[in-house]
């Protein structure tokens, strides 16, 4: 660590703070979810349409903040987007009808899109000007950062703090801490993530079989872990007619072990192999879902949303692995299209549960759709073998490629 620039250790801070600043304000948004259908009159088909809606603009968010990075930078667009996070929040928290809060919804997925490509740009150049592996660290303090936005709002409901002075409570201290470290972010950074063969002028070649196996992992894994934030308080408050902080408190739940199963995922891979834990993790997961939907009252509930946090923790790790070996230049290609799999992800787990409720599907059997999700990963786990992603390059070498796709 002695070897490293000063302004490349507090890059890293800067930027430590601005995924911990991103988890917390998400989370916190997504907690109260029960508190906004009430709050806006709307069901939770509603719900669906405007979670499907929200992520979409997030996905275009994230593609349009990827256009200006190559004018502005990453850091200008970063530093631009984050602040309308909280800002779009405290909107959604004044608005007492969906017409009023719809905008700042709106506003908020295109914002938390530009943060999610510009946070990840700038960890692909830190990665690399570091030398070695910092990536998943990010998302560890992003995982923190949700489970103390899960904690606030449940503070909120048991003290029964108004929402928008929960919301301006918990966002002034986010944008005091953004402005303080923005100005170390790197400077000058433009997206990283896609590198080009310097020969032929295109991307390099991925050996997709694997990598397809590997985004599937990474779509399933974020289709559960999206199930219980943006869809398990309702669950709790209308499957199970929980109340206070029963509901805003699932995502703690979910996330302290899932920060604990991440922080061992690199050692158990190590002793084990990626193909058993991610079988392994498949399901734990699922076995959590099944909990959850069999629950006779929240806190059993919660029990199993915690062990689904368990199984899942790993996913992501040995994605990013898996990712790394079937991209030994580095160029992070295969990474960039991991990204796009956590939206795709995220899209069909919190609208597709919430909609089958809004279409009325008992609570517990929509809980069934997770459930296979996170047990289909087991079917994809093989992308995850050390030998088999060998012996793909292997052949991809032996085999003339005249032109990269």
């Amino acid at each position: 660590m002695s070897g490293i620039d000063v302004g490349l250790r507090r890059a890293r801070g800067a930027l430590f703070v601005a995924f911990g600043a991103q988890g917390f304000s998400l989370i916190a948004l997504t907690s109260e979810i029960p508190t906004l259908e009430k709050r806006l009159h709307i069901g939770d088909s509603a719900v669906a349409e405007v979670l499907a809606v929200t992520l979409v603009v997030a996905a275009l968010g994230s593609l349009a903040a990827g256009a200006l990075v190559g004018r502005f930078g990453s850091r200008v667009v970063l530093r631009v987007s984050q602040l309308l996070v909280p800002a779009a929040v405290i909107g959604i928290g004044a608005g007492h009808s969906l017409g009023a809060a719809l905008p700042f919804m709106l506003l908020f997925g295109a914002a938390i899109g530009g943060v999610d490509a510009t946070t990840n740009m700038q960890a692909v150049a830190l990665q690399r000007r570091y030398g070695r592996s910092i990536i998943l660290s990010f998302h560890g303090v992003w995982a923190f950062g949700a489970a103390i936005g899960s904690a606030a709002a449940t503070l909120a409901t048991n003290t029964h703090t108004s929402l928008l002075v929960f919301y301006i409570a918990a966002s002034v201290p986010v944008v005091v801490a953004l402005l303080a470290v923005g100005r170390f972010l790197l400077q000058g950074v433009k997206d990283e993530t896609v590198a080009v063969d310097e020969a032929t002028g295109r991307p390099p070649a991925i050996a997709w079989r694997p990598m397809l196996a590997v985004c599937a992992v990474m779509a399933l894994a974020y289709f559960a872990d999206s199930t219980v934030s943006s869809a398990g308080g309702l669950y709790i408050q209308d499957g199970l007619h929980g109340h206070g902080w029963q509901i805003t408190i699932v995502y703690f739940a979910y996330a302290v072990p899932f920060m604990a199963g991440r922080f061992a995922g690199d050692r158990l891979t190590e002793r084990h192999g990626g193909v058993p834990v991610g079988r392994t993790g498949a399901a734990i997961a699922a076995l959590g879902f099944l909990i959850s939907a069999a629950a006779p009252g929240p806190l059993v509930a919660l029990l199993g949303f915690a062990v689904v946090g368990l199984g899942i923790s790993v996913m992501a790790p040995l994605c990013f692995t898996a990712a790394g070996r079937l991209d030994p230049a580095e160029t992070g290609v295969a990474v960039a299209r991991l990204n796009i799999f956590n939206y795709v992800g995220f899209l069909f787990g919190s609208a597709l549960v919430t909609g089958l409720w809004g279409a009325g599907v008992p609570h517990r059997a929509g809980l069934a759709v997770p459930l296979v999700a996170a047990a289909a990963i087991a079917a994809f786990a093989y992308g995850f073998s050390e030998r088999r992603t060998a012996r793909t390059l292997s052949l991809s070498e032996a085999t003339p490629t005249p032109h990269a796709h």
